[in-house]
């Protein structure tokens, strides 16, 4: 927030609602500039994805592309790769068919209601008894087990 009022309780009242910093008149430029380009640095480190995932016995190596199921490499599709590691990167939350497609295949592509279906039990046939590891939720989408 960039604002005239500098009493404590406007500059407490304006975090409590979202803000990500406060600044009050008269400001410098370069304060201000600084300012923006730590809390864009903060906001990369904290979208940035892990290079390696780990769940269950299963292992993804974002940077190489690979997978690992107890050591042993399992060969997956881009689109399979993808929906793993959207999966395993959202661990424990559901995420629906629509937005999985998304992750996995970009907004661009016209699919079909149950494509993600045909992936996912294709995976899961992949990753043998860690298959499992990813549940279906009824009527929403799909899960990875914690």
């Amino acid at each position: 927030m960039l604002t005239a009022k500098a009493e404590e309780g406007d500059r407490v009242l304006g975090l409590e609602l979202g803000a990500d910093d406060y600044v009050t008149k008269p400001f410098g430029v370069r304060e201000l500039l600084a300012r923006v380009k730590a809390l864009l640095r903060r906001s990369e480190i904290a979208t940035a994805s892990p290079e390696v995932i780990k769940s269950g016995k299963i292992v993804i190596d974002s940077s190489r592309r690979t997978v690992t199921v107890g050591g042993k490499p399992v060969a997956l599709t881009a689109t399979e790769f993808n929906l793993l590691k959207s999966l395993a990167e959202k661990e424990g939350r559901v995420i629906s068919r629509e937005d999985l497609l998304s992750l996995a295949r970009g907004d661009e592509v016209a699919v079909m209601d149950r494509t993600v279906d045909v992936h996912v039990a294709a995976l899961r046939k992949k990753l043998g008894k860690q298959g499992d590891m990813i549940e279906t939720v009824r009527g929403v989408g799909y899960r990875m087990k914690e």
